[in-house]
């Protein structure tokens, strides 16, 4: 497994941002009843950050028979909030941590997924100091069998073309905040998929799109997805009229 990750902080709070990218294999995420010979809990890599005293964690994807719970495990100086996690790749998005942000993707299927097949999981970690009581005990965070530390302050940030202003695809790369969407925005940020070379945003985009197709904007969306050669999003329209959720005339 690997994992990216970049950085922001906010001074007046002192709270702390962190964007990750945990890769896992299919197989990791594999229902533990087809898959009984692994373990039902899988641990990222240990992250550190330096510059603030004990903030050191790990998620961790717990595999119920139906569902998955992510938690996050860390120092007791700190407390963590998931903001979201999901899963993109090949077109399409799934979440693993139901979010108001995320509400147009469907829940994760490992159902097609291979094996051996890389799953990429972004997620937005949010870590606030507190005063825990003179009694609380520290968990034992030293890296489990199969965990690498990672110092997130060495990651390197990610950089954009100069003249790129748009705010919600640079808040999106460098905190993870999720856009805004609606038709329009979704694909305007897809046309400048060249200029941002954000991938995970771009899916995203389709994602949102196909959700959201009606009859006013069917040529809308289906003209962006010939245009930018997006076959999902075209399949998308093309089942809507199938399927007699939308008349044309």
């Amino acid at each position: 497994m690997s994992s990216e990750s970049t950085r922001s902080s906010y001074v007046t709070s002192v709270s702390y941002r962190f964007v990750l990218k945990w890769i896992l294999k299919g197989k990791d995420l594999k229902n533990p009843s087809q898959n009984t010979a692994n373990a039902s809990v899988k641990r990222s890599d240990l992250y550190l950050f330096k510059a603030a005293k004990d903030l050191r964690f790990y998620l961790e994807i717990d595999k119920s028979r139906y569902d998955y719970a992510i938690s996050i495990k860390g120092s007791k100086m700190w407390s963590f909030e998931l903001a979201y996690a999901f899963h993109a790749s090949k077109e399409k998005a799934f979440y693993l941590n139901a979010s108001n942000q995320l509400s147009f993707l469907p829940s994760y299927l490992y159902s097609n997924i291979l094996d051996e097949e890389d799953v990429p999981m972004h997620c937005v970690v949010i870590a606030d100091p507190v005063l825990p009581s003179s009694s609380t005990k520290e968990d034992d965070l030293s890296p489990k069998e199969g965990q690498n530390t990672v110092d997130i302050e060495s990651r390197p940030d990610i950089t954009l073309p100069g003249d790129y202003t748009d705010k919600m695809v640079i808040d999106f790369i460098r905190r993870g905040d999720i856009p805004k969407f609606d038709v329009s925005k979704a694909i305007q940020i897809i046309r400048e998929m060249e200029k941002h070379k954000c991938e995970v945003l771009k899916i995203l985009c389709v994602q949102y799109l196909s959700q959201n197709i009606t009859s006013q904007n069917l040529r809308q969306i289906s003209r962006a997805a010939i245009d930018c050669g997006l076959p999902f999003l075209e399949r998308a329209c093309m089942e809507k009229i199938a399927n007699g959720y939308i008349q044309t005339k």
